[in-house]
């Protein structure tokens, strides 16, 4: 499984998604994390300018891969566009990336997942 979070410093978890240039990727295996890579994306390669502006018709966004976004915000419509991909991102109070990771391995993680908030229909969730 890989797990993409959101952090524009390399320290914390940031948001919006939309815009986010930068990000860790995690690899699990076995209940353990066996791979982190921080990535760094250029000019154009947010969310937001893939799906919505073409910017980079051809690029491939890293975190296509992962099957989970752990992040601070992120817009219903991104939301929608990266469930399309097999990508669920969860709107999460942590802001350590290790110790939010680590929470998803463990099941502790509290948070929601993002279409919950941001669906747009005008009820609570």
């Amino acid at each position: 499984m890989k797990i993409a979070v959101t952090s524009s410093n390399k320290n914390l978890i940031s948001g919006k998604a939309d815009d986010c240039l930068n990000y860790w990727i995690y690899t699990i295996e076995n209940k353990e994390i066996v791979d982190k890579q921080y990535i760094q994306l250029g000019e154009g390669q947010n969310l937001y300018n893939i799906f919505f502006e073409r910017a980079v018709e051809i690029f491939v966004h890293p975190i296509f891969e992962a099957e989970m976004l752990l992040t601070k915000d992120i817009s219903a419509l991104v939301t929608e566009r990266l469930k399309e991909k097999r990508t669920v991102a969860f709107i999460i109070d942590e802001s350590n990336s290790d110790l939010a990771v680590q929470k998803v391995i463990e099941g502790t993680l509290e948070g929601h997942i993002a279409e919950e908030e941001n669906c747009g229909c005008g009820h609570e969730h």
